[in-house]
C-alpha cells in the first residue's frame, strides 16, 4: 500500500481509471438490447422480396448471415482503422483524445471503438464520462464473446443511418434500391459515413456536407491502396442519393403469413425472381378486366414439381381500391367447386371401383333432399368416367361418390393434408363433390404435387417456400390410377380462345381441371405441365358472386398464360406410364368384358378386376328378320337367331338414346308373344316416399310440379294417373307437368301392353 502513495497524480488517476473499467466490467451484464426488427422475405437468390416495418416504427432488418467486404472495409477505414488490432478499446486513441479534449476545454473526441459503439447503442444512454467508462468495460466483454467478423456484423446491423432506417440491409434497399452485396465503393462509402452523424447528415440534405465526408472516405481508401486510382475517380464522379427509395413488396401476402408463423426473421424463400414478377403481371392485367365484373380478387401459384419448391406465390392482387386486397386467399377456405372430381376419379380407379371408361348414370338424380344438377342442364344417360371427367358433369361424381362413400373420400382427403374438413363426414354428405367442402388453394396444390411425385417415382415432400424439405407419407394411390385421371384431365375444354389448341406445333400437354362453386363465388383452375403445377382462384374475398364467374372463363385463362412459361415436353405423361393390366374391355360399357361383349385390349389400373363385369350386354332370341325378339309362346325357337343387344336401364337407356342414335335398348316383342316378367317401365321423379316442395311462382301463382319417367321402347306410350284421377299421356319424351296438393299422392303409370309401375310421395307444401 506504501507504493500507492508514493505515484505520481498522472499514475494514480490511470490506476484508478483501470480499476474502475475492471470494477465496471464485472458489475454491469452484457445483455442483448430487446429491439423489435422487421420480417424480411428473400427469392432464391437471396434478394429482397418484402419486408414489414418494426413494431417500433424503423425499418430494422435481422441481423444477416454476412456483410460485403466493400463496406466492412469503408466502415473499419471511416470509423474505426485498427478495429482488427485492439481488444475492443484503443488505448492510443483515448489519450489522443483526451489531449484533444483538455485542450479544447470541452469534449471534441470520444476515442469510441466500434466495439464501444456497439456498448452504447445496445445501452441506448446519453453520452457522458460515466456512461463512457461503462462502455469500455462492456466492449472488453463485447470482444471476449465475439469474434471480430461477428462485431462487425452487429455494429452494421444496429447502426443508424437517417431516419427510420436502422442498419445496412435496410440503408442499402432504402438509398440503392438494391442489396448491400451489389453496392458499389462510392455507394458503399455513402452509406459508411451515415452513422457518425445521422440527424445531421442525411440523404436529400445537407449535401455539401455529406459529399466531402464521403470523398474523404474515399480518399483515405485510395492512400491505403483499398481501391486504385481509376476506382477512386468513377466512384468520386458516383451521385449521393436522394429521397429513399420504398422497400420492395413483391410477395406481400406471403409475407403477411411468414409474419404469423415466423415473425422478425429473415426467411429466405424458394421465389424465383422470373416467375414471381411475370405471374404478378399477369395477374395485374387479368385483374383489370375482371374489375368491369365487380369481381376483386385473384391468386396463383407455382410450384416446381420435380422439387415440390414454390416458384411465384401471389395471394391477391396488390390493388388498393380492390375489396380484400389484403387477404391471402391461397391460405383461406374457399369452395373448391369440381376442383376434387380428379382426385375421387383417382381413389375410384386406384380401388378397383371404375375402370377409365366405365359408363356412370347421367339422368335426373334425387338423393332424399340433395339433387345434384349439370352445370348445362342437360343429360348423356350414361357416359364413361373419364368423359364426365374431362366434362365435369356432376351428377356421374355424386354416384361415383356414393359408391365410393362419402365417409371413406372424407378420410381419404384428411390423409392427403386436406386440412379444412373439421367437421364429420355426413356434415357434408355427398355435396362433398361438388364443392360442398371447403379447402385452401396450399393444401389442394400440395394434393396434386403429391399424386405426380407418386406417379414419377420421386420421393414424396410436402410442397414448401423454403429451402428445408418436408417429408411427406406416399399418396396410398396405384401409379396407374394417377396417369390414367392425368391422362382424362388433357381432354378437359379449354377457353373459347383457345379452342383451336391442338393446331398449333408448340401446344403443351396440360392435364388441367377447373371448378366453379355454388353461386359463381369461386372459379379455380389447376394444371401441370409435367414441370411445374399451377393453381389459380378468381374471386371475391368476402364471397360476393358475380355472373359468368366460372372456372373456364376466369381462372383457365390465367393458369394457361402462366403455364405457357414453363419448359414443357409433349411426351411427359407417356413417358412417366406406370406399369399396369392388359385386360379384354367391353367398347360399350368401359367395363370388364364378357363373352357377349364387343371387345378390344386396353391398358387398366392392377384392381381391375374389383370394378366387375359388364352386365349391359344380354342375348335375345330374334326372329329371322331380327327385328323382333321371340320367345317360345309365339315363335319356334329352331327357328330364332340369337343375338347381342347393349342394354342400359330404362332411365340410363332413355337419355343415352338422345345422344346416340345407334342405340336401340331391348327390341321390341313379337306382336303376338307374351311378355315376360320384366318391367320396361322406369319413374324417374319422383322417388319413392319422397318428399316434394312446389314454391309459388315469381307472380304469385301456384306452382306445378314435373313428373318424368322413361319406357325401354323408345315408341311406347305412358298413360298417367294421379290416385284416381286420370291426367294424360305421353309418347317419347316421358314428362307430364302438373299441379297437387299438399299431402299423400300415389303416381300410376301403365303402358298399352298393360305393364304398370307405381310410387308414392309426398307433396310437403302448396308455397
Amino acid at each position: 500500500m506504501s507504493r500507492l502513495f508514493k505515484l505520481n497524480r498522472t499514475k494514480k488517476s490511470l490506476l484508478f481509471l483501470f480499476l474502475g473499467i475492471g470494477f465496471l466490467f464485472f458489475i454491469y451484464p452484457l445483455n442483448e438490447p430487446a429491439y423489435s426488427y422487421s420480417t424480411v422475405l428473400n427469392d432464391r437468390n437471396g434478394n429482397l422480396l418484402a419486408a414489414t416495418i418494426a413494431k417500433d416504427g424503423q425499418w430494422r432488418f435481422p441481423e444477416p448471415d454476412s456483410i460485403a467486404q466493400k463496406l466492412k472495409l469503408c466502415i473499419q477505414y471511416f470509423e474505426d482503422r485498427h478495429f482488427y488490432k485492439h481488444p475492443g478499446v484503443n488505448p492510443l486513441a483515448i489519450g489522443r483524445a483526451t489531449i484533444q479534449n483538455i485542450r479544447a476545454g470541452k469534449v471534441v473526441s470520444g476515442a469510441s471503438t466500434l466495439t464501444m459503439q456497439i456498448a452504447r447503442m445496445m445501452r441506448g444512454r446519453d453520452r457522458t464520462v460515466w456512461q463512457k467508462l461503462i462502455e469500455i468495460g462492456l466492449a472488453i466483454k463485447l470482444e471476449l464473446k465475439y469474434s471480430k467478423k461477428e462485431l462487425m456484423t452487429k455494429y452494421l446491423s444496429m447502426a443508424p443511418f437517417g431516419g427510420n432506417v436502422v442498419g445496412i440491409e435496410a440503408a442499402s434497399w432504402r438509398y440503392f434500391n438494391r442489396p448491400p452485396y451489389l453496392l458499389s465503393w462510392g455507394e458503399s462509402a455513402a452509406l459508411a459515413v451515415l452513422p457518425n452523424n445521422p440527424g445531421a447528415i442525411y440523404p436529400g440534405r445537407s449535401n455539401a456536407q455529406y459529399l466531402a465526408k464521403r470523398n474523404r472516405l474515399l480518399e483515405t481508401l485510395k492512400e491505403h491502396q483499398i481501391i486504385d486510382q481509376r476506382t477512386y475517380e468513377l466512384s468520386l464522379l458516383e451521385e449521393l442519393p436522394e429521397k429513399p427509395y420504398p422497400i420492395p413488396q413483391k410477395a406481400p401476402h406471403l409475407l403477411t403469413t411468414i409474419q404469423e408463423t415466423n415473425p422478425e426473421s429473415i426467411v429466405q424463400s424458394t421465389l424465383d425472381p422470373f416467375w414471381q414478377s411475370r405471374a404478378t403481371q399477369i395477374l395485374e392485367r387479368h385483374h383489370a378486366q375482371q374489375m368491369g365484373n365487380g369481381v376483386d380478387n385473384l391468386a396463383t401459384i407455382v410450384i416446381d414439381l420435380q422439387t415440390a419448391k414454390v416458384l411465384a406465390y401471389i395471394g391477391n392482387t396488390s390493388d388498393p381500391n380492390a375489396e380484400g386486397y389484403q387477404v391471402d386467399i391461397i391460405q383461406k377456405s374457399r369452395s373448391p367447386g369440381s376442383s376434387l372430381k380428379p382426385i375421387l376419379y383417382a381413389h375410384a380407379l386406384s380401388e378397383g371401383g371404375i375402370l377409365p371408361e366405365t359408363l356412370l348414370p347421367d339422368i335426373p338424380t334425387f338423393f332424399g333432399g340433395f339433387s345434384p344438377k349439370n352445370f348445362s342442364g342437360g343429360y348423356e344417360g350414361a357416359i364413361p368416367a373419364n368423359q364426365a371427367l374431362a366434362k365435369s358433369l356432376n351428377i356421374p361424381f355424386t354416384y361415383m361418390l356414393r359408391d365410393h362413400s362419402y365417409e371413406k373420400f372424407h378420410f381419404d382427403l384428411k390423409k392427403l393434408g386436406i386440412s379444412t374438413l373439421d367437421k364429420p363426414p355426413g356434415h357434408y354428405g355427398l355435396s362433398m363433390i361438388l364443392g360442398g367442402a371447403d379447402v385452401k388453394m396450399w393444401d389442394l396444390a400440395n394434393v396434386y404435387v403429391k399424386m405426380y411425385q407418386r406417379l414419377a417415382g420421386v420421393s414424396a415432400q410436402d410442397i414448401s417456400y423454403t429451402s428445408s424439405s418436408i417429408q411427406s407419407q406416399k399418396v396410398n394411390l396405384d401409379p396407374a390410377a394417377i396417369w390414367h385421371t392425368f391422362d382424362a384431365m388433357t381432354e378437359l375444354s379449354r377457353p373459347s380462345e383457345e379452342q383451336e389448341w391442338r393446331s398449333f406445333s408448340s401446344s403443351q400437354l396440360i392435364s388441367w381441371k377447373t371448378g366453379t362453386s355454388f353461386g359463381f363465388r369461386d372459379a379455380w383452375a389447376v394444371g401441370l405441365n409435367g414441370n411445374v403445377f399451377v393453381g389459380v382462384w378468381v374471386g371475391n374475398a368476402d364471397g360476393e358472386g358475380r355472373a359468368g364467374l366460372t372456372g373456364i372463363n376466369a381462372a383457365a385463362p390465367v393458369l394457361l398464360e402462366l403455364i405457357r412459361l414453363a419448359y414443357h415436353d409433349t411426351n411427359w405423361l407417356e413417358k412417366l406410364k406406370p406399369r399396369m393390366k392388359q385386360r379384354m374391355i367391353c367398347t360399350k360399357s368401359g367395363m370388364i368384358a364378357n363373352a357377349l361383349c364387343p371387345s378390344e385390349q386396353k391398358m387398366v389400373p392392377l384392381n381391375a378386376e374389383n370394378s366387375g363385369v359388364c352386365t349391359y350386354h344380354q342375348e335375345f332370341q330374334m326372329d329371322k328378320s331380327l327385328t323382333f325378339r321371340v320367345n317360345s309362346s309365339c315363335y319356334s325357337l329352331a327357328e330364332s337367331v340369337p343375338q347381342t343387344h347393349f342394354v342400359l336401364p330404362p332411365s340410363m337407356g332413355y337419355y343415352y338414346s338422345k345422344n346416340h342414335a345407334d342405340y336401340n335398348g331391348i327390341p321390341p316383342l313379337f306382336p303376338s308373344c307374351k311378355a315376360g316378367t320384366r318391367n320396361p317401365i322406369e319413374i324417374i321423379y319422383p322417388n319413392a316416399n319422397s318428399r316434394v316442395f312446389i314454391p309459388v311462382t315469381l307472380d304469385g301463382e301456384k306452382g306445378r310440379v314435373v313428373l318424368e319417367a322413361s319406357h325401354q321402347n323408345a315408341s311406347s306410350t305412358l298413360f298417367w294417373s294421379i290416385g284416381e284421377e286420370f291426367y294424360g299421356k305421353t309418347s317419347s319424351d316421358h314428362q307430364l307437368e302438373v299441379f297437387l296438393s299438399k299431402g299423400m299422392h300415389v303416381l300410376r303409370l301403365t303402358d298399352e301392353k298393360g305393364n304398370e309401375r307405381r310410387v308414392t310421395f309426398e307433396v310437403i307444401s302448396e308455397s
